[in-house]
């Protein structure tokens, strides 16, 4: 499909031109397809608030209408699930790598939210926007994990839960902390701020840009163990990493940033770190969600919960030792 703005057209944001010229489709949605890259304009790929020029020609891919045409149907399948907490309002589950965390392309299922419908049939109707097919994607989600990043998710269990959850992630009233294995000696503590946005290249990536061109990203970090390898060769720090907002990529993106990537990462990495992690056969990103803390919904109260290393990340820590 494509539209080629005339003088009348000019001046109006692109998710806002294009929800009116596509019947049936959100704005949400329209918003999803441009950081998708599937809407380009001038064959580049755009921001949602894109101001349309005289001339300018947008394209958005045959495929994508396709797929808005075709029933959505997510599937109740039987895969276990670890939980942690469970209440009226939420679960909290510990994510094994390797699980994506919602359906998608080239993911239609085998992820958290099928073994969901099967855990609690009705959280298919925990939705922030019923009509968003992104959101009808991911029933429950308060936040996302990476594939390839184990640890905690907290899962609402209603729609009044899922608001406020969603609510408090924004007023960063959460609190989110990671363990990461990361190559070389990481300072004490630190805190570091960064603008982040989809590589333009590749866009399965993300890079860091200046401020105009990306979003906030804030972490702080702290060193909780330093190792070596026997023969002194490789230095790397366990390392407590909590995040005030949350990126796609975020932890990921800004610890190869200041030089100290994340063992195991296959996108985010220097030369040693890479190395390192083949002799250490590592096979995903050493990163674990490890601690949480948030306020309960029913009681306001917080509640902090944790969980320990998975086996695959102990038995990397363990053979650090043996290299």
């Amino acid at each position: 499909m494509e539209f080629k703005i005339s003088k009348n057209e000019a001046g109006e944001r692109a998710d806002v031109f294009l929800a009116k010229k596509i019947p049936d489709i959100s704005r949400a949605q329209i918003q999803q397809a441009i950081r998708s890259g599937v809407v380009k304009i001038n064959r580049k790929s755009i921001k949602s608030s894109y101001i349309l020029k005289i001339g300018d020609k947008i394209t958005v891919e045959d495929k994508f209408l396709e797929n808005l045409n075709k029933p959505l149907k997510l599937k109740s399948e039987k895969i276990p699930l670890k939980v942690i907490f469970e209440d009226d309002d939420l679960l909290v589950i510990d994510k094994p790598s390797s699980l994506v965390t919602h359906p998608g392309a080239g993911n239609k299922s085998g992820t958290v939210v099928n073994a969901l419908l099967n855990y609690i049939p009705e959280i298919k109707n925990v939705v922030q926007e019923k009509t968003d097919q992104f959101s009808l994607l991911r029933p429950g989600i308060v936040h996302r994990l990476d594939k390839d990043t184990s640890g905690l998710m907290v899962i609402a269990k209603n729609r009044q839960t899922l608001s406020f959850l969603s609510s408090e992630l924004q007023n960063k009233q959460f609190n989110k902390y990671y363990l990461a294995l990361v190559y070389g000696w990481l300072p004490e503590g630190g805190k570091i701020e960064s603008y982040l946005a989809r590589d333009k290249k590749n866009r399965k990536k993300i890079i860091e840009v200046e401020k105009e061109f990306g979003k906030n990203a804030i972490s702080n970090y702290k060193a909780q163990k330093y190792l070596e390898t026997k023969d002194g060769k490789y230095h790397v720090t366990l390392a407590e990493i909590e995040i005030l907002t949350g990126r796609t990529h975020q932890i990921r993106v800004q610890m190869k940033g200041i030089g100290f990537p994340i063992l195991g990462d296959a996108a985010y990495v220097s030369k040693e770190s890479e190395r390192l992690s083949r002799e250490l056969s590592a096979k995903r990103q050493m990163l674990h969600a490890a601690r949480i803390r948030f306020r309960l919904p029913s009681t306001k109260k917080y509640l902090e919960l944790s969980t320990s290393l998975p086996e695959d990340f102990q038995k990397i820590l363990d053979k650090l030792k043996e290299i």
